[in-house]
């Protein structure tokens, strides 16, 4: 308990300590650069690297990356899962607007290209799509998770439709995302606060998930491929459930 605590002690005033810094080096990169996207997809990296070191995060990995630019979709467990996906190609996650005016990880998000929704805005998701449609066609790769929020599980919870009209619209590639945490309660719900909640969970001496990559597919009916790639992602999730099971016993 006492190295538990010690751990928190310093993992999470360090995280917040050097995602400040790292903030201002990003801004200060996106002013250089001119917000050049190579430059800033190689300050994410960089980025999501030492959070994972810092935080003793172990990501086990199955299944390979696109060879190009997709829409990657998944479900969503916490906050972690915003540093579990190293991209090959430049990225832009769409979020919840709710956290967009957050201290710090809000900030850096927005200079990161972040989309931000607001789901309760009808106009709100109509600009959120056009805005995918757009970085899609300029080469990025999108991030999402059809839920809509977090869902705790071992279950995952509804996909929501739209994303899988526009990718069959423009006829985009979808590359599905399972994720499952040896700790179900690290799923960040309900109304927890960050900072507590970190702290309760980060002093374990590692965080241990699994992500797993699908077959990459461009849909031809949008329902159909809600319907799979949800299927697809409930059996994945389970099976690392109880994969993490059957070794911590």
């Amino acid at each position: 308990m006492i190295a538990r605590f010690l751990r928190s002690c310093y993992r999470i005033p360090g995280f917040i300590l050097m995602s400040g810094i790292e903030c201002c080096r990003l801004f200060y990169t996106r002013w250089r650069t001119d917000g050049d996207r190579e430059a800033l997809h190689a300050f994410y990296l960089r980025y999501i690297h030492k959070v994972q070191r810092l935080m003793g995060i172990e990501i086990i990995t199955e299944g390979d990356f696109p060879d190009g630019p997709s829409l990657l979709m998944g479900n969503h467990r916490s906050y972690v899962d915003a540093v579990l996906i190293p991209s090959p190609f430049p990225v832009v996650f769409v979020a919840r607007s709710e956290t967009e005016n957050w201290p710090i990880i809000g900030w850096g998000a927005t200079a990161f290209n972040t989309i931000w929704v607001n789901r309760k805005s009808k106009d709100s998701r109509r600009e959120t799509r056009e805005r995918v449609k757009e970085r899609l066609n300029a080469g990025d790769s999108i991030v999402i998770f059809p839920e809509g929020t977090t869902y705790r599980g071992p279950e995952v919870g509804e996909y929501r439709p739209s994303m899988f009209y526009i990718a069959k619209e423009g006829q985009f590639p979808i590359t599905p995302l399972a994720i499952e945490y040896e700790d179900p309660e690290i799923a960040w719900v309900g109304d927890d606060w960050f900072i507590p909640h970190a702290w309760k969970h980060f002093g374990k001496r590692k965080i241990r998930v699994r992500v797993k990559f699908g077959q990459t597919f461009i849909p031809h009916n949008p329902e159909q491929a809600r319907a799979e790639m949800h299927a697809w992602a409930s059996r994945e999730t389970a099976a690392m459930r109880a994969e993490f099971d059957r070794n911590r016993h």
